[in-house]
């Protein structure tokens, strides 16, 4: 139990790098390491990530906000979509899921399904972060209505994500910003932590009721490790080909969502 716990410690540098170099993919890798390598229940597990992404996310946009990389106007554009589909999905469509309940004479409960979820997520996020090596940015463009309308689709998928399975949706962010509005990359990546950590926020504010579950010791812990490895990102970022490390970290998050979903299946049919 102890080995999981310091292994889950030291995969929390791995978010903070993760969020510090790219914006994106630190909060894929939240939910599983609060799930199978702290052994919170997925419902709950969810806030865990939430708590942690959105203080990280905020703390990694501060300095960004303070210099003026982040389009305040274009963040409004992703972020009130954003905000409103995280507080439907939390309050409504992931409490509309039961508890338990048969799919034929199998028993299926609410952790299943989300975890269930979550690898399908995941795989998706791997896939994109591996498609946007070949990706480049275009020259700034002024924004039009059918590029206003696809960035709040983007936004309310995002939203669902981050209220769903706790996901910040970076890897919808970053490239949305970067291909449809013609940010710097650097731009959109610090653009994605302000937006991240404002998703992340009210969606554990929307549901407050949890947070009597919460285990703060390991939380908190956990939570000022990732700060460390943000540090650590942030600094790397501009001395590192991020565009090239987003491929392989796809490539790692490939096998993890291979190794959920095997998981959560073998789990579902031995229930």
């Amino acid at each position: 139990m102890e080995l999981l716990f310091i292994i889950g410690f030291l995969l929390a540098i791995l978010v903070g790098l993760s969020m510090g170099l790219m914006g994106s993919g630190g909060s894929i890798l939240t939910l599983p390491i609060f799930v199978y390598l702290f052994h919170i229940e997925p419902q709950y597990a969810l806030d865990y990530s939430l708590f942690s992404i959105g203080i990280l996310a905020i703390i990694g946009s501060i300095k960004p906000l303070t210099k003026g990389l982040i389009d305040l106007k274009t963040t409004a554009f992703f972020l009130v979509p954003s905000l409103l589909s995280v507080y439907l999905t939390k309050r409504y469509l992931l409490a509309a899921i039961p508890t338990q309940f048969h799919l034929a004479e199998i028993a299926v409960s609410r952790n299943h399904v989300i975890m269930l979820l979550f690898s399908i997520v995941i795989l998706i996020s791997a896939l994109a972060m591996i498609r946007r090596r070949k990706q480049v940015e275009i020259s700034a463009v002024t924004m039009h209505i059918g590029q206003v309308l696809k960035i709040i689709i983007a936004g309310l998928l995002v939203g669902v994500m981050t209220g769903l399975v706790g996901a910040g949706g970076g890897f919808i962010i970053v490239p949305s910003l970067v291909l449809l509005l013609g940010i710097p990359l650097k731009q959109a990546i610090a653009t994605s932590l302000f937006i991240i950590g404002l998703n992340a926020s009210f969606g554990l504010v929307a549901n407050y009721q949890l947070l009597n579950h919460m285990n703060w010791p390991i939380l908190l812990t956990f939570t000022l490790i990732t700060l460390i490895g943000l540090q650590i990102g942030s600094k790397w970022k501009d001395k590192l080909e991020v565009v090239r490390l987003q491929g392989i970290f796809g490539y790692f998050l490939i096998s993890i969502g291979i190794l959920i979903l095997t998981f959560e299946i073998i789990q579902f049919v031995n229930h």
